[in-house]
């Protein structure tokens, strides 16, 4: 019975967060709170408690830099004029989102639980798709109630068009890989659900999102010679589509010139960033404090509190170049684990997943070189979680067999190699 509630625990975790993530923040706290309750529960029960894909050995120098990183966000706040900010971040955010991807890892070992997963964000995606039509077509969303005239861009259940793009950009490939994948003659369903999300995409015009995908694709590119063509094809759809589009709106003209407000509000904001680093170069300001310093440093822009939007100069103002080069090594160990994991699969369905995964995670990073991803709570939730099933399907014994085309069913998958 102990067993059995751990389990429920952990698969309803993440369902609900699967399924309401781009719907509330409160539900990632919820969910969270479910899953390492569930987790807890396992680890202490006699017959599981060393169940753990944490225990591989190839993982074990992803769990030292985590909580490498982990005590320098906690050196930083030593030096903070706010240490109560960094208190707060420290377990309530990077406790968390690290913790995430530990549990992720954990679900994604399990084929079954997997494609339960799929299907669940599928629903959420389509739920995704009806809040963005309702929004257009009413004024407002049917579910969140965000106003069309705000932006006069697709937010759907966020507040602004380029958290709705960085959600997109995540999940369109994963159900693009579902979608080739399925040989039922229902497969349809899914394409026009890839689809829909792809014309939302495009009516973010969130051009930072596509450049963040449109950049991965390149360094898959580059690395798999096999698909290279079908790769670059997408990369030029996606670049012709976005073009197209900017100019049907009357927004390309803007995109291409440095003059835009955005622009000059984030080189702003990046030049208060580098003053902060320059003051405190070893370990920063403080975690979370970025906010609370920024007026001090502000040259221009909007006189409010507000966020780097480069999470990388960011982390660096807050946690140092110490922090910085922490939070970039787990970050080359984590894709590093998740690239061998991609070149030593056995099977066509979970190379393809960890292929998707691993596109729309590379262009997470991409923007948030230009964006709030990484402290954003349900981005970054997101982000976590994606990032720890693609590490644990790189230890899963099989990924669902009844998905796989006949067509690649029997075939090893193409090794990626330069």
């Amino acid at each position: 019975m102990w067993s059995l509630l751990a389990e429920w625990l952990q698969v309803g975790g993440f369902g609900l967060l699967l399924l309401l993530l781009p719907f509330s923040n409160a539900v990632v706290e919820i969910s969270f709170g479910l899953i390492l309750i569930g987790w807890l529960m396992a680890r202490l029960h006699p017959a599981t408690g060393q169940d753990t894909v944490w225990r591989q050995p190839t993982l074990r120098p992803l769990l030292w830099a985590m909580a490498i990183f982990w005590l320098v966000c906690a050196a930083s706040i030593t030096v903070s004029p706010h240490p109560e900010l960094g208190v707060r971040a420290l377990f309530g955010k990077w406790g968390e989102y690290l913790l995430l991807t530990i549990l992720a890892a954990e679900m994604s070992r399990r084929p079954r639980l997997v494609e339960q997963g799929l299907k669940v964000l599928a629903f959420s995606a389509a739920l995704v798709v009806f809040e963005g039509v309702t929004q257009e077509r009413f004024e407002y969303g049917f579910f969140r109630n965000y106003r069309w005239d705000h932006f006069h861009r697709m937010t759907g259940p966020y507040r602004n068009p380029i958290d709705l793009a960085t959600y997109l950009m995540v999940i369109i490939p994963i159900l693009a890989a579902w979608a080739w994948l399925d040989r039922h003659k229902t497969r349809w369903r899914n394409w026009l659900l890839v689809l829909a999300l792809f014309l939302c995409f495009l009516r973010t015009q969130a051009v930072g999102a596509w450049l963040g995908i449109i950049a991965s694709l390149g360094f898959f590119a580059w690395r798999n010679r096999r698909f290279r063509r079908l790769i670059l094809a997408a990369m030029g759809v996606m670049a012709l589509a976005g073009g197209l589009y900017l100019g049907y709106v009357g927004r390309l003209g803007g995109v291409v010139t440095l003059t835009e407000i955005g622009k000059q509000d984030r080189l702003a904001m990046w030049q208060s960033a580098i003053h902060m680093i320059q003051d405190r170069p070893v370990l920063g300001h403080g975690l979370n404090t970025f906010m609370a310093n920024y007026l001090h440093y502000r040259i221009g822009g909007e006189r409010q509190p507000r966020y780097a939007h480069n999470c990388y100069l960011q982390m660096a103002a807050e946690t140092g170049l110490i922090g910085l080069a922490a939070f970039l090594g787990m970050l080359w160990l984590l894709f590093h684990r998740c690239l061998r994991s991609l070149q030593e699969a056995s099977d066509a369905a979970r190379w393809a997943f960890l292929f998707a995964l691993l596109v729309g995670l590379v262009g997470f990073v991409v923007q948030a070189g230009g964006d709030t991803n990484f402290y954003s709570l349900r981005q970054s939730a997101l982000f976590w979680t994606m990032a720890g099933f693609a590490l644990g399907l790189g230890f899963q014994p099989a990924v669902s067999s009844s998905r796989r085309p006949p067509s690649v069913a029997a075939k090893r998958p193409p090794a990626f190699t330069n």
